[in-house]
C-alpha cells in the first residue's frame, strides 16, 4: 500500500522530464530549420538567374540590398536601365558597400551616363581612398572617355599608393602620346626618383628615345639617390643603339649622383673604367662585363695584384680548344684619333700555343681592323702588354676585351690561369689637337 504513491510520483517525474526534453528538441529543431531556411534564402538571393526570382524575393523583403544588387547583374545584358535602377537601389539600401558602388559605376559608364558614373566613382573613392585598385579603375574610366586631366590625377594618386602599377599605367597612357605632359602631371612632384627613371626606361622601350632622354635630364636635375639597376636597362639600350653621347651623359649623371662610384686610382685621361679592378664590376654600361662559359671562370677580386689590392683572374678549367672572351668593357672614343691600350698580365700553366691576349673591336663598324696584343702562354711573371689603334670616321665606342682565339697548332687545347691588372686606354693625339685648336684662338 505504501509503495503505490511512490510509483505514481516516479511516473509523473518521468513524464515531466520527457516533456522538457521534447520541448528542447522542438526548439532546437525550429532554430535549425530557421537557419537552414535563412541560409537557403541567402544563397538564392545571391545566385538567382531570372528577374522573376528576384521580384519574388523582394516581395517578401522590399529592402533586401542583395536581391537588388543581383537583379542589377541579371538585367545587365538585357535591360541597362533596369540594371542601373536596381544597382542604384542597392547603394541606397547599403550606402557603404564598395561592391555596389563599383558595379554601379561600371554600369553607368557602359551606357554613357557620365554624371551617374562620376557620382558612383566619387563615392567609391570616398569609401576606399587608400585602395589602389579603385584609383586604377577610375583612371581607366576617365581615360576611355578622353577626360585626360581627371585620368592623370587618378594615375598620380595610384602611383603614390602603389608604384607596382607603374608599368601598367605607362602602357595604358601610350594612347596619350604626350610624355612631357604625363611626366609633369603624374610624376614631376613625386619624391620617388626610381619610378621616374622607370618611366624613362619605358619610353625607351617604346623607341621614343628623344622623349626619354629629355625626361631623364629633368629627373636627374634634383634627383634623390636610386639603385643603379633602375637605370641599367636604359643605359645599356643607349649603348646598344649607338647613342653613345647620350649614354655618356647618363653615365656622368650617375657618377655625379654617387650611384656609380669611380675608383680613386683612375687617372683623369684614362678611358678605362675600374682598370685596377678595385671595385666589383657592375657587369653593365661602361664597366667591366663578364660572359659566362663552360670550362671558364672569371674572378674580379683575385689577390696578388700588380697594383692595388685586387686584380682579374681567369681560369681555363678544362682542356678545350674554344674561342673565349670572358671579360670585356665598352669604351667611348672619338672618331679619327689614335689610342694606346696598356695593361699588366701574368700566367700560370697556359697550355695552348694560342693564349689569351687583349683585343679592341669597333662596336658598330665591321670594317674596323681589330687590334690585338701579344698572347700569353706558359708561366710568366707580371709583365706589360700594349697595343695601339686608330678609330675610324664613324667610330663612337670600342669593345676592349680579354680574348683567346682558337688554337691552330699543337697543343691546341687551353687550360691554366691568366691574371690582368692596371688596364688603361689613352688618346695619344687628342692633346696635340687640343693644343692646335687653342693656338688658333
Amino acid at each position: 500500500m505504501i509503495s503505490r504513491p511512490l510509483c505514481v510520483a516516479r511516473i509523473e517525474v518521468s513524464l515531466r522530464e520527457g516533456s522538457q526534453s521534447l520541448l528542447f528538441l522542438l526548439i532546437v529543431g525550429s532554430i535549425s530549420l530557421f537557419l537552414a531556411a535563412e541560409t537557403a534564402l541567402v544563397g538564392v538571393t545571391s545566385s538567382f538567374k531570372t528577374p522573376s526570382e528576384g521580384r519574388l524575393i523582394l516581395a517578401f523583403d522590399a529592402n533586401d540590398s542583395r536581391a537588388e544588387y543581383r537583379l542589377g547583374q541579371v538585367y545587365e545584358d538585357t535591360d541597362s536601365a533596369e540594371s542601373i535602377r536596381h544597382l542604384r537601389r542597392a547603394t541606397e539600401l547599403s550606402p557603404y558597400s564598395r561592391l555596389y558602388w563599383s558595379e554601379l559605376a561600371s554600369a553607368c559608364e557602359s551606357v554613357g551616363d557620365t554624371q551617374c558614373a562620376d557620382e558612383a566613382t566619387g563615392r567609391l573613392l570616398e569609401l576606399c581612398p587608400m585602395v589602389p585598385l579603385y584609383h586604377w579603375q577610375a583612371a581607366q574610366t576617365y581615360l576611355r572617355k578622353n577626360r585626360l586631366d581627371l585620368a592623370l590625377a587618378q594615375f598620380r594618386r595610384l602611383l603614390q599608393l602603389d608604384p607596382a602599377y607603374a608599368w601598367a599605367s605607362w602602357d595604358s597612357l601610350q594612347t596619350v602620346k604626350q610624355p612631357e605632359l604625363i611626366f609633369r602631371k603624374v610624376l614631376a612632384d613625386s619624391k620617388d626618383s626610381e619610378i621616374k627613371v622607370g618611366y624613362v626606361d619605358f619610353l625607351s622601350t617604346q623607341e621614343d628615345y628623344d622623349a626619354a632622354y629629355g625626361i631623364w635630364r629633368q629627373v636627374v636635375t634634383d634627383a634623390r639617390p636610386f639603385p643603379f639597376s633602375s637605370a641599367e636597362a636604359y643605359l645599356d639600350r643607349l649603348i646598344d643603339l649607338g647613342r653613345i653621347e647620350e649614354a655618356i651623359h647618363v653615365w656622368q649623371d650617375l657618377e655625379r649622383l654617387g650611384i656609380v662610384q669611380r675608383p680613386d686610382v683612375d687617372e683623369k685621361d684614362d678611358l678605362i673604367f675600374n682598370g685596377d679592378f678595385e671595385r666589383p664590376p657592375l657587369n653593365a654600361a661602361f664597366d667591366w662585363r663578364s660572359d659566362q662559359a663552360a670550362y671558364l671562370r672569371a674572378d674580379f677580386s683575385a689577390s696578388g695584384a700588380y697594383h692595388g689590392a685586387r686584380c682579374l683572374r681567369v681560369d681555363f678549367t678544362g682542356p678545350r680548344n674554344n674561342e673565349y672572351e670572358p671579360v670585356y668593357q665598352i669604351v667611348p672614343v672619338l672618331p679619327d684619333h689614335r689610342y694606346a691600350l696598356a695593361a699588366y698580365v701574368r700566367s700560370e700553366d697556359i697550355t695552348s700555343d694560342s693564349g689569351p691576349c687583349l683585343r679592341v673591336r669597333d662596336t658598330k663598324q665591321p670594317s674596323f681592323q681589330d687590334a690585338m696584343s701579344e698572347t700569353t702562354v706558359g708561366t710568366t711573371d707580371w709583365h706589360p702588354v700594349r697595343l695601339s689603334f686608330s678609330s675610324g670616321p664613324e667610330t663612337r665606342s670600342v669593345r676592349v676585351s680579354v680574348w683567346r682565339p682558337l688554337g691552330r697548332d699543337f697543343p691546341m687545347d687551353i687550360s691554366g690561369s691568366f691574371w690582368l691588372d692596371a688596364v688603361s686606354l689613352k688618346c695619344t693625339d687628342c692633346a696635340v689637337e687640343k693644343d692646335a685648336l687653342e693656338g688658333q684662338h
